[in-house]
């Protein structure tokens, strides 16, 4: 192998760990919400990450988060196992970047669980639109626009 060849096969292994590392955290972030792990939940976005949640029968944001502080405020309101059991189901990831940054579009569902008729109903569905930023060897969330098209 030529030295073009080891930095084309380097390069492609680098974009395959991002991908792959980005994946696990979009996976972590519905795990820790889910079942209450706030440190793991946090360790999904920067210090100073964005989170706007909007809904497409209305106009503007219902939720406009800034920064950590609001970001644990809102996993401390949110509901976690075994109060509630539900699953944030994050699917047909769609990752673009670079060594550094990547813009990120996937699908989500919330699966709740119906205590007294038993099966689980979507509660929400929509997508995602993020930017990650790589944080040594992890990738973050910098900024999240959540869309739920369907509530």
């Amino acid at each position: 192998m030529g030295d073009n060849e080891v930095e084309a096969f380097s390069a492609r292994l680098e974009r395959l760990e991002a991908d792959r590392a980005i994946r696990a955290t979009l996976f972590q972030y519905g795990l820790a919400l889910d079942y209450g792990d706030r440190e793991r939940f946090l360790e999904c976005f920067t210090a100073d990450a964005t989170y706007v949640v909007t809904l497409r029968s209305l106009d503007g944001p219902v939720l406009d988060l800034h920064g950590a502080a609001d970001l644990g405020d809102y996993f401390d309101s949110h509901t976690h196992a075994p109060t509630a059991w539900h699953k944030h189901i994050t699917t047909n990831e769609q990752v673009v970047g670079d060594a550094d940054r990547a813009s990120v579009v996937s699908y989500f569902i919330r699966v709740d669980a119906d205590r007294e008729s038993g099966p689980a109903l979507v509660h929400a569905s929509g997508k995602y639109i993020d930017a990650f930023v790589r944080d040594g060897d992890r990738w973050r969330i910098s900024s999240r626009r959540c869309e739920v098209e369907n509530l």
